[in-house]
């Protein structure tokens, strides 16, 4: 599927807030879209809670920590 839209969100043990910020990106008029959503290493319940959704526009790439901008490299160049 090709999309029109690609959407960055970066998370790190956002388990309270991560289920109702994906479901506002998902809830938008725009449908044509991707949700990129980088998890840097939570260690929390973030990526568990990422996981329950099951959306094909949603892609999640999870690493080890390492600070925002190493995840934002890796994800362009991977």
């Amino acid at each position: 599927m090709s999309f029109k839209v690609s959407i960055i969100m970066c998370v790190y043990n956002e388990e309270d807030y991560v289920k109702e910020s994906v479901s506002s990106v998902l809830n938008q008029s725009l449908e044509d879209f991707e949700l990129i959503i980088i998890n840097d290493g939570s260690n929390d319940n973030t990526l568990n809670i990422l996981n329950e959704f099951d959306d094909e526009r949603i892609k999640v790439f999870s690493w080890d920590n390492k600070g925002l901008g190493v995840q934002l490299w890796m994800s362009v160049n991977c």
